[in-house]
């Protein structure tokens, strides 16, 4: 246990004997690291099991973890933040994708996705984008896990081991989106297999579909919860608002059809995928930066900085895992942001497998690549590159950069 789990639990035994929090409540990175580095929601877990106030819970034991964890320590919502993390607690908290993921046994037959497609009360797009989100979640899960369940309602839910399958699946999907603008469908049970199962379910759909769901698959949802075998990922309704004509245009059926129809690879689709489910900001969406190479395609954006890192920086690193680990923290960070992004991509990657958290994943992965992007397209990083005996900081930067690409490699590998 790390010192940091270790102040937290002895700070919660002390003073909440009787509560017992979940894995979940662990210090894990924060995505937005200008709110801070690393949370906890203990303090919260412990409110809901005490009726109590996260806020006065939160500062508690914060006064407890501070004594025995320097940094600077902050109570945000009942969240326990801690910013200006040590290094020697970094190189503790931090995983490499070795650690984190196993090997799965071969009768296991992965964690359940189900994309719970709305009717055609739901715009297209919106549709379309809940479909994006499951299937990166499941890429993601495939790459990283071997396999997952993966179900797009009214389809069956299918074990998947590979992308073409997932791609498959995908295509299907959206197909039946553009097969169906008439159709109206709100019954639905969430199948018993799919929560009694050793990894929680997640299932996507929208606000407008959920609220027309019957009373008893509301409870089916939340029942599933409470018990910690079921996650329900709604993303805002709000994700794309405009009065733009010619983004209502570009979001019709028969534009975005006509993308669709374009699409005649995997790696094509994708594309699609990662381009759909990208943190697009509200009226910037072209459902046609899918199709060619430009910087607004994140996977496009990703291929391309693992090329630049393979070339430029690799070659002035060796080692893997716990050796880039220690070699980034080994001094006080340089280019903290980008570094701290890179150390975090496994444990973020694995969050988004486990708590469907991939529209918060896309968007961390989008800043680091730009970031990286902008590092390496500076003059005097090139020049350092060149340089003999570059000095320890670019060297640290360089192995950041290392383990970051390494970490998401084979998610975003063509191959």
């Amino acid at each position: 246990m790390t010192v940091l789990a270790t102040a937290l639990n002895e700070a919660l035994s002390a003073r909440f004997p009787s509560v017992q929090v979940s894995l979940q409540s662990r210090f894990m990175p924060m995505l937005d690291l200008s709110k801070g580095e690393l949370s906890s929601t203990a303090a919260i877990e412990v409110a809901r099991a005490l009726r109590g106030d996260a806020l006065s819970i939160a500062q508690q034991l914060v006064g407890d973890i501070k004594d025995k964890v320097s940094g600077e320590w902050n109570v945000v919502a009942g969240y326990i933040v801690l910013t200006d993390t040590p290094r020697e607690i970094l190189r503790e908290e931090v995983r490499s994708r070795e650690e984190i993921f196993d090997v799965p046994p071969a009768e296991w037959e992965g964690r359940p996705i189900v994309c719970l497609v709305p009717d055609a009360t739901t715009p297209i797009y919106a549709r379309l984008r809940l479909i994006a989100c499951a299937a990166l979640q499941a890429l993601l899960a495939v790459t990283f896990e071997g396999r997952c369940r993966l179900g797009f309602e009214p389809g069956t839910v299918r074990v998947v081991s590979s992308r073409m399958d997932i791609v498959e699946m995908v295509r299907q999907a959206v197909e039946r989106c553009f097969q169906s603008e008439a159709e109206s469908r709100v019954g639905y049970e969430l199948p018993a297999r799919l929560v009694s199962t050793t990894a929680p379910v997640t299932v996507w759909t929208s606000h407008h579909y959920h609220d027309r769901l019957s009373k008893h698959a509301k409870q089916t949802f939340v029942e599933a919860r409470n018990a910690g075998s079921g996650t329900l990922k709604i993303p805002s309704d709000g994700w794309l608002l405009s009065r733009d004509r010619v983004l209502s245009e570009l979001l019709s059926s028969r534009s975005l059809e006509a993308v669709v129809k374009r699409l005649s690879t995997q790696e094509s689709w994708l594309r699609w995928i990662h381009h759909f489910a990208s943190s697009v900001p509200s009226g910037d969406l072209d459902p046609s930066v899918a199709l060619y190479d430009e910087s607004a395609s994140p996977r496009w954006t990703l291929q391309v900085l693992r090329q630049r890192v393979e070339e430029l920086v690799s070659p002035h690193v060796r080692g893997s895992g716990r050796d880039l680990i220690a070699r980034v923290v080994a001094a006080p960070l340089a280019e903290r942001g980008l570094l701290l992004r890179a150390l975090f991509l496994p444990l973020l990657t694995e969050r988004a497998i486990r708590e469907g958290e991939v529209l918060a994943w896309s968007s961390v992965v989008e800043e680091f690549a730009a970031r990286a992007h902008a590092l390496l397209n500076s003059p005097s990083f090139r020049v350092a590159l060149k340089q003999e005996g570059a000095p320890e900081q670019l060297m640290q930067i360089n192995a950041g950069l290392v383990f970051g690409i390494v970490g998401i490699l084979s998610a975003v590998s063509e191959d």
